[in-house]
């Protein structure tokens, strides 16, 4: 993976859209803006901020996982894996390492990054879910 040299705007506003979006997507689905009753309204807000703040801290929390090596393994026995059905994959740069060591030490060369804006968009969606949860135990 290629170390992102986009602006920390774009990095944090791209991320911050798509999960607005998935929160309009489950409260439209979930008919959040049509029930009639306060309260149930609240907890359908409630849900879908929290759909998406759990999805978004899943994916940078994973990220992090991977940029500690964790994944390494799995990647290597992958490529090296589907090196024998496809081509394609044994000839690529992952493919070319002779043993794991090797494989993490060119990972290493590429450089490990993880997305800790989009941990902290997660984490700012699940607060707003949680507001919103008191809220619906207010009504």
């Amino acid at each position: 993976m290629k170390k992102d040299e986009r602006p920390l705007w774009q990095k944090v506003l791209i991320p911050l859209g798509i999960a607005i979006l998935t929160v309009l997507a489950v409260s439209l689905l979930t008919g959040a803006f049509t029930d009639p009753e306060k309260s149930v309204r609240m907890k359908k807000l409630s849900d879908a901020f929290l759909s998406a703040g759990a999805l978004f801290f899943a994916i940078g929390v994973l990220s992090w996982v991977a940029s500690k090596g964790f994944f390494d393994l799995a990647g290597y026995a992958t490529f090296h894996v589907l090196g024998f059905f496809i081509p394609r994959f044994e000839n690529s740069d992952r493919g070319k390492a002779k043993d794991l060591y090797e494989y993490k030490k060119m990972k290493d060369q590429k450089g490990r990054y993880w997305l800790p804006h989009v941990t902290l968009i997660g984490a700012g969606f699940i607060v707003i879910s949680i507001l919103f949860a008191f809220l619906y135990h207010a009504y």
